[in-house]
């Protein structure tokens, strides 16, 4: 006998709550020092967003990346190397811990399934986005204060067939597991949270480069994403539920935050 498996996305037409619509709560704090937040990839074009919205909020901020950002309190160097970048960033975090650790770094790479850059594709995508990932899940799991947040990064594409960029559709949607799998471990830090925001198009220089006649009004602002974080991280009621994928959809310069569920069904 053979079973099959189908798996399906459910994407409810339910934006994550807005700031507008909530009172927030601060989360529970017995420290008298500001956030202490984390960006994985903090020197990236959402990254270094990311950075200057933390840091304008007041939070002391480490970022970690190849290179340093100067708008960071503090820079921890990384390699790639997934073991030493783990050992490095909880070195330089030493005794303290993190409220949120929001990981952003990626790339994007195409290639499709006969393409001669396949293998390379591939292996840079697995490496840029999902060894990131896993690193900063690590980072997050021995790292983070009780309570805090995770932040990683998804795709909208990716939750469907990706047949003109194999490797990168691979890389999220191992992503968007990965989420799952955290949600269901007791191995994170008691009330921590963990969710993955999963865009369309990000409003870069490097995408208005690469498609100078699209609708950027369709596209997600990099501060408006970068707020959300600060939000996130700051108010208990506006944290989406642990194990959350986002998926984002802009409209007229607009952005909402959409819950994606995917299944999986075994059918004998």
């Amino acid at each position: 006998s053979s079973s099959l498996t189908r798996l399906t996305t459910t994407k409810r037409s339910l934006p994550a709550p807005s700031s507008t619509s909530l009172t927030p709560t601060p989360l529970p704090s017995t420290s008298p020092f500001p956030m202490l937040v984390l960006v994985y990839g903090g020197n990236g074009q959402l990254g270094q967003a990311v950075v200057t919205a933390f840091k304008t909020s007041g939070a002391t901020v480490i970022s970690a990346d190849f290179s340093p950002n100067a708008a960071a309190d503090e820079t921890v160097k990384l390699t790639g190397a997934m073991a030493a970048d783990a050992v490095a960033v909880l070195a330089a975090l030493g005794d303290r811990k993190l409220d949120a650790l929001v990981n952003v770094a990626g790339g994007w790479a195409g290639g499709n399934i006969v393409s001669d850059e396949l293998f390379a594709s591939v292996d840079k995508m697995l490496s840029m986005n999902y060894k990131s990932a896993v690193t900063a899940a690590h980072i997050a799991a021995k790292g983070l204060a009780e309570n805090g947040l995770l932040v990683l990064t998804g795709a909208s594409a990716a939750l469907g067939g990706t047949g003109f960029m194999i490797g990168y559709g691979m890389a999220k949607a191992a992503v968007h597991q990965l989420v799952q799998s955290l949600k269901g471990t007791k191995h994170m830090p008691t009330g921590a949270s963990t969710v993955a925001v999963l865009p369309i198009t990000l409003d870069t220089p490097q995408n208005r480069g690469g498609m100078p006649n699209a609708d950027f009004t369709t596209w997600t602002p990099m501060p408006e994403l970068a707020k959300k974080f600060v939000e996130w991280a700051s108010t208990a009621e506006s944290r989406p539920s642990n194990g959350s994928l986002l998926e984002l959809r802009t409209k007229e310069s607009k952005t909402t935050y959409h819950k994606v569920t995917v299944t999986v069904t075994k059918e004998d």
